[in-house]
This record gives structure tokens, sequence and C-alpha cells, in this order.
């Protein structure tokens, strides 16, 4: 062990002879490593989903997630191994699901090993679901043969999950804290990885058989837009022939102006597919359009998406102005894969949730040995990572004057300076947001008036909740999708809604379907019923000491926003509309 510690030290101080001792894929790996200037101290991965992002990809997985639940609890007895973690991430290395004992997943909490994070090769250096990422097999990283300090203290096996065309669903993961008891476990792993492979294949034909055997026995549908449960056109009508494509997705040809009804297409009371009727067909030959929310049918959303369009092909600087919930981030996600610079990288940073001092070494980066405890290589920092592709600055009134100097400076120079480093060159989309009123901000003296006039060229005002309430009825759908939620009474929730202002916007609605969900699995609830959980969810946000909700509510709408924030504390305790030092008693109280 000793050795092996050695070995780690002497090739990240540059000593290169030192993988001539490790086996010949780990050494690859860890060239790889290098190559790619990953912090081999680093202790979080860089890459983390927001939860809106998080939520989307888990909808988008919940068969692959729901099955590898399945098979685990089968197979789970079978493995005699040691403090060990299930993990499930996509093919991209997201970590959608986890399962294992609480004290462990105390111990992944530390590092980040959980739903959200990314632990691909490039992001976290040497692990098993990285390589196997890579690599397209089965995989084992030993305790000390991880690149990241923080991931040393792990033994992890993978195995890849694959479709049908040989396309990747996911990583099946073990991982085990302070032993490398997870390799006994790989072939077992394989098996279960194989299973899963076998029944979501199984399922995707049979979901394909259904359809196409409803499609054989309703002949006016024929002549319909039929799309799969993937959104691929299976049936093409002649008139779309010249605007879309047989078995490409029909969502790339959804424009913000493209008025559309999607209907399911149920067989033996199971979604098969769905048909689609386009409205203003004209719009389904423009260039693609990606939207990562809730699809509206609302007019002066609609409106606004579209000038969310035409803001992120002119590549001017965009500042997104939304009450808090109202989805800042799915924006600044739209307008960066609508513009130009699409293929490079969208580089988000929060400015409310690090301290000043932080903030500096974040966003400008830093040369080797910069200050006391700095990373032996330095440091490229955010802007420098933004280089050909967004830079987005969330929260950005939060900034110190000294920053937004800093950040100036870097606009109007073109070039950014780490920390005892000297010039670069840059040239990045800058997208900023804000829940407060700026120009409020710039009059009192708290927001350079510079600064102000270089980011808030093209502003994206969010229309909230309440101006849209049409989108309601889909939000509804959209949640009971997802946790496959079959009931009848979705217009009981949407009449009582649309009366309701949702101040916390979309945030609010999604948290107060959660309680409907769990308080109302089976019944249907009255509208009084409904409007306590509206009320004891208000309540929390303002006071957390509700007069309506019961002592649970309380406890279980801290440990959602907790959840939702990746335990961070700021975050948490702005989210909730508490201070932090309310929300650590709120903790302690609860024992959370």
């Amino acid at each position: 062990m000793l050795m092996e510690q050695q070995l780690w030290k002497s090739f990240i101080a540059g000593e290169k002879g030192a993988l001539k001792e490790l086996p010949r894929r780990i050494a690859h790996s860890w060239e790889i490593c290098y190559q790619k200037e990953i912090d081999p101290f680093l202790t979080r991965p860089e890459k983390i989903l927001s939860v809106s992002e998080l939520q989307i990809v888990q909808k988008q997985k919940s068969k692959l997630i729901q099955v590898v639940e399945q098979q685990i609890r089968l197979f789970q007895d079978k493995f005699f191994l040691q403090d060990y973690l299930f993990i499930l991430a996509d093919e991209h290395g997201d970590i959608l699901w986890r399962s294992g004992s609480y004290n462990v997943q105390d111990h992944a909490n530390e590092m980040y090993f959980k739903e959200g994070t990314n632990w691909s090769e490039t992001n976290v250096g040497t692990n098993a679901i990285g390589i196997a990422l890579r690599t397209g097999s089965g995989e084992y990283v030993d305790l000390k043969e991880h690149y990241a300090k923080a991931s040393r203290q792990w033994g992890c096996v993978a195995s890849p999950i694959v479709g049908s065309e040989g396309q990747l669903l996911g990583i099946l993961d073990i991982s085990t804290y302070h032993n490398n008891s997870a390799r006994d476990g790989q072939l077992l792993l394989n098996v279960i990885a194989q299973q899963v492979a076998n029944i979501m294949i199984k399922s995707s034909l049979e979901k394909k058989q259904e359809l196409f055997h409803y499609l054989l026995s309703h002949s006016q549908l024929q002549q319909m837009l039929i799309c799969d449960l993937d959104f691929k056109i299976i049936n093409l009508p002649q008139q779309y022939e010249d605007r879309l494509e047989q078995g490409k997705d029909i969502r790339k040809y959804l424009g913000p102006d493209t008025i559309y009804n999607s209907t399911e297409i149920r067989y033996e009371d199971q979604v098969v597919g769905y048909q689609i009727e386009l409205f203003n067909n004209e719009d389904a030959s423009k260039d693609s359009f990606y939207y990562p929310g809730v699809l509206t049918t609302d007019e002066n959303y609609r409106q606004f998406l579209h000038k969310a369009l035409k803001v992120s092909k002119s590549g001017l600087p965009v500042h997104i102005y939304g009450e808090s919930g109202s989805g800042k981030e799915i924006i600044a996600k739209t307008v960066h894969y609508n513009s130009a610079v699409s293929e490079g990288p969208l580089i988000t940073v929060n400015c409310g949730a690090v301290s000043e001092s932080l903030l500096e070494s974040e966003l400008f980066g830093y040369a080797p040995g910069a200050f006391t405890g700095a990373a032996l290589k330095g440091s490229s920092g955010k802007i420098l990572q933004a280089n050909h592709g967004t830079l987005f600055l969330d929260e950005v009134d939060s900034m110190s004057l000294k920053m937004q100097t800093s950040l100036l400076r870097v606009l109007e120079e073109q070039q950014v300076t780490p920390i005892n480093g000297k010039p670069l060159r840059v040239s990045f989309h800058l997208i900023t947001a804000s829940n407060k009123n700026l120009r409020k901000i710039v009059a009192d003296g708290k927001f350079r008036e510079d600064l102000f006039y270089r980011i808030y060229v093209c502003q994206l005002e969010i229309p909230p909740l309440r101006a849209r309430k049409t989108d309601i009825k889909q939000l509804i759908q959209a949640y009971c999708e997802e946790k496959k939620w079959q009931i009848n009474w979705q217009k009981r929730i949407y009449d009582f809604a649309i009366r309701y202002p949702w101040y916390g916007n979309i945030r609010e609605f999604n948290s107060f379907m959660e309680r409907v969900h769990l308080f109302y699995l089976n019944d249907e609830p009255s509208d009084e019923q409904l409007h306590e959980l509206v009320e004891s969810g208000c309540v929390i946000k303002k006071e957390l000491t509700p007069q309506i909700a019961s002592e649970s509510l309380v406890k279980q709408h801290i440990q959602a926003a907790l959840k939702n924030n990746h335990y961070q504390i700021t975050k948490t305790a702005k989210e909730l509309g508490i201070s932090r030092t309310t929300l650590y008693r709120k903790m302690k109280r609860y024992s959370l």
C-alpha cells in the first residue's frame, strides 16, 4: 500500500517512469488524466447537474432506473461484500441512482459521489465508471489505482449496459469503501448488467410490436404522424416527407413557433407511442430548437421562447431575469444549445454560492503554487474553461464590486489573467442571471454601471408561472408520467392549481405535486385538502413554523430542499427563505 502511494506521488510530481509499475489499462488512464490536466487533489466532481437537469435525465431514463432497481433487489443477497454502494450512471457518466447503507452513503456524500454528479474519466480521473465509458467493457479499479485523491479510498467495478443496436444505455457499478472487495462481485455484476440489457431490449421490442399491432388495427392512424416511446418517427405521412425524416426524434423539429398536439397511444392500458399533430407545419422544416423544459402551450411563453431563440443566434451578452424557481438554468441551457457555440462547453458558476475569495480562483484560475493549498498544476478557472463556449454566471448581482471590476476587465480586454499567472486570450458567450432588479441595484450603487451596460445587452424576462397557467396542465401530466402515477383526477389538481398564484413558480409547484403524490397516492383529495398542502409549503418557505403543516411535513420539506441543493447550506437556506443559523437549528431539531 505504501509503495502504491509513493507511485502516485511520484507520477503527479511528473515522474512518468512510475507508470511502468501499474497495470497497462490503469497506466493508460493515468496518462489520459495527466494530459487532460485533471486535478489529482480533486475533492469533488467539476461537473454537477442542476436539480432540474437531473430530473430531466432521470425522467428520460426512468425505465432503465426501474429495471436496475428490480434486478439489484433480486441479486443483492448474492453479494458478499463490505461497505458497498450500487451505482447507475448514464452514457455520459452522470449518476442517476444509487443504493447502499446509510453509513457508506455518508462517506460517498463527502466526495459528492451521488445522484447528479459526473464520474467520467475526464471529470474525476481514473475510476471504473469512467474507464468503462471509454472502453465499453467491464472494468475494475482498486483503491490506490484511482487518480484523484478523494477516490483513492474506494474500490470499484463497472459493467456497461448495452442496447440492441450496440448503443450504451448506462454503466452499472459497485463501489466499496476502504476495501477492494468490489472485485469479488464483478462476475455477478456483469450478469446483472446483461440481464438489465436483455429486459430493456425485450421491453423496447414489445412496445414497438404493440404499437405496430395497434396501427394495423386502426387504419385511420396510418395517415397520421406517429412516434414510438423514444419519440422517433415510425410512421411518416406523405405531406411531411419533405420536412421530416423517418426514424428521427420528432422533438428536434418542434421549434418555439410550432403549434402541435401530442396524444398518447395506449394498447391494453399501456402507453406504446404518440400521435403528433402539427398545426403550423411550415415551421417544422426550420432548424432544430433545443429546449429542455416541459413543452408549452401558452402563447406568451411561446413568444418568450421565440425571443430566446433570436437572442441565442445573435451572440450578444444575455441577461436572464426571473423570479425564484422560474427556470433560469433551463433558459441558459436553451440559449447556449441554440447558439453558434453550442458545440463548445457550457460552464456554470453560481456567484451567490461561493465566497469572494474562492470565487476569484474559481473564475480566473491560478498558476502553480499561487497560494498555500493550491493544486501543483494550478487551475485553469471557469472563464478559460468556457473558451469557445458559454459562461453562465447565475446570481451575478451577488458579486462584490472588486469581482465586478475584474470581470469587466476580462470582457473589455478579452483575456483572463489567472492569479500569479500570465494573461491568456479568451472568447466566450456570456449569459448572466438574477432574480433581482439589476437596474435598481445599479441605482443603489451596489453594481457597476459600466459592467451593467456590458452584460445587459439582451434581456430575457421569464414569465412567472402565474402568467402562463395553461402550462400547469403540462406540468401535471409530466409529473405523473415521471412518477408513473396513473390517476383519473388530474383535472381536479389543474382546476385547483390555476386559482393559486405560485409565487415560487415551477419549483413551488413541483414541491406541491410531491406532497400530493406522497399523501394522496391512491385517493383523490378534496379542494380543502389540496389547499392545506399548498399552504403548508407556502408557510414553511416563509417562516418554517407552520400553523397548518405538521412537524413531519416540515422535516420532509427541509429534507427535499437539502437534497435538491446537494446539501449546500447557503443555497438550501436561500430556497427555504430562512437564515443559515435557522436552518442549522432545524437540522439539529429533526436530526437531519
